[in-house]
């Protein structure tokens, strides 16, 4: 065994962990436009790309009432209900601003995430809704699944904004858990959230007959055992939420847990272990696999805007932090690094109609086919990629694919590829040696920048080693 196929069997013998791959390129890499691109001009040249265009649309509401320790997403600590509505203002505003470019494509799925959107209320929905009427009456035709991000404590506080979200056509709620052990949920600084508010939470979204109930556990909390982990795996079984993801932790110079002295880059490798037991117990509770990291009751479960991402469906994302992913460009209307007075900067801007791409990445036709192979190896026929040019640049992709097959991560079906199981468990490892060189180096300057900028984390957590995933040059033969 030689080249990439021997690199990939390290990689599996050391239990190398890399960062999820939910998006490729990650916003580490978005760099100034400098006003290069406009909103118009990006979703324009998109349209040349598809035969049936088609869309997904993301809403982001930035705000929380607290901040976990390994989040590093676009979140602001608010409860200000006068923000609040400020901001749906600005946020419908831009919706209709952007209506020309949504009545253009077929409205797949529409996503409210966050941040907490459930914090708002439900006069804020209904406004957005209403909106959304207004821009593409015909939306919950085509629409395929709405959903919205929300904390166990949200729900329970205000179970009347769940019942009116599912009026206005709500078919899932993804409730962070993290853990259903309470020291792993204080860890995560959850406190709010404890383990009888997580069971209240999703006892009421069973009980208002929420479509689909979406939940999540993390592997690597400082603390947890395999009797911690297999005890939040089986019991969340038995509360029986049509969906369940299981993530690995990773911990960026820019979350609270990189201050803590509890963790370090390098992850442990016995996390594999506790992956195959979380996958076993919830296949014997009938779950299927739909992703590395997601489990699904087959027909009412799932999250089918990322799959539809994943698959090269472009996502419009309106809000302050939100990311755009288009054919040619992938965008922000700001930069990567939240705070209030670029919220209010935003609500300016929407009002003003003067919100364009500020930080972003462009695409060029090998960029797409490695988006593609980085998210979408799970079932990908590659004849799709021709048009890019695959088989002119197939030197850099299919020895790779070789690689992965004789290692067992994928099956060929002709020119359609599929990961095996094991390439389920894998699959980040192999994502991963698909990245271009470029854009592992965006990444890693940009998280390098932040590790420099923060004492605490240089103290507690060393040498960044592996912070952005792991290196692919080709063994020696």
């Amino acid at each position: 065994m030689t080249g990439y196929a021997a690199q990939i069997t390290d990689y599996i013998r050391q239990g190398v962990i890399p960062p999820y791959n939910y998006s490729y390129p990650s916003r580490s890499t978005y760099r100034p436009l400098n006003g290069s691109w406009s909103v118009e001009d990006a979703w324009q040249q998109d349209l040349t790309l598809y035969q049936v265009p088609e869309l997904n649309l993301y809403l982001h509401v930035p705000f929380c009432r607290y901040k976990c320790g390994f989040c590093n997403l676009y979140t602001i600590i608010s409860e200000d209900a006068d923000v609040y509505t400020a901001y749906m203002n600005a946020l419908c505003t831009q919706l209709r601003e952007h209506a020309d470019i949504i009545r253009a494509r077929r409205l797949r799925t529409v996503y409210i995430g966050g941040g907490t959107p459930s914090l708002l209320s439900l006069r804020h929905f209904e406004q957005l809704f209403g909106t959304l009427d207004e821009v593409y009456p015909n939306w919950r035709s085509t629409v395929e699944e709405v959903a919205i991000e929300a904390t166990p404590d949200s729900i329970v506080n205000e179970p009347g904004t769940l019942e009116g979200l599912l009026q206005l056509g709500l078919t899932r709620a993804n409730i962070g858990i993290q853990s259903l052990v309470p020291k792993e949920i204080r860890e995560a600084g959850r406190g709010q959230a404890g383990e009888q508010v997580i069971r209240k939470a999703i006892e009421i979204a069973h009980d208002k007959g929420l479509p689909d109930l979406s939940t999540d556990l993390i592997m690597g909390f400082a603390g947890q055992t395999d009797d911690t982990w297999r005890t939040s795996v089986d019991e969340l079984a038995k509360l029986d939420p049509s969906t369940i993801s299981t993530y690995f932790l990773t911990v960026r110079p820019d979350a609270w847990f990189s201050k803590t002295g509890a963790y370090r880059y390098a992850q442990s490798p016995n996390l594999y272990e506790r992956y195959d037991y979380a996958r076993q117990v919830f296949t014997d509770h009938g779950y299927v696999q739909e992703g590395s990291v997601r489990y699904k009751k087959l027909g009412r479960g799932g999250y089918k805007q990322k799959v539809l991402t994943f698959h090269g469906v472009p996502l419009l994302g309106l809000g302050v932090g939100a990311r755009s992913y288009t054919g040619v460009l992938d965008y922000m209307v700001g930069s990567v690094k939240p705070s209030m007075s670029e919220v209010a900067d935003y609500i300016t801007k929407a009002h003003a109609r003067t919100l364009q791409p500020v930080t972003g990445f462009v695409l060029d036709d090998e960029e797409i086919i490695r988006k593609r192979l980085v998210l979408d190896t799970f079932d990908l026929d590659l004849r799709e990629l021709d048009r890019f040019g695959y088989q002119d640049k197939a030197h850099l992709f299919e020895p790779i694919l070789d690689a992965a097959e004789e290692t067992g991560l994928l099956r060929r079906l002709g020119r359609r590829v599929q990961l095996t199981p094991e390439g389920f468990k894998y699959r980040d490892i192999l994502s991963w040696m698909f990245f271009s060189d470029t854009v592992v180096q965006l990444d890693r300057e940009y998280y390098e920048g932040l590790h420099e900028q923060n004492e605490r984390a240089r103290k507690h957590m060393g040498t960044p080693i592996g912070i952005s995933g792991i290196r692919t040059a080709q063994a020696a033969s």
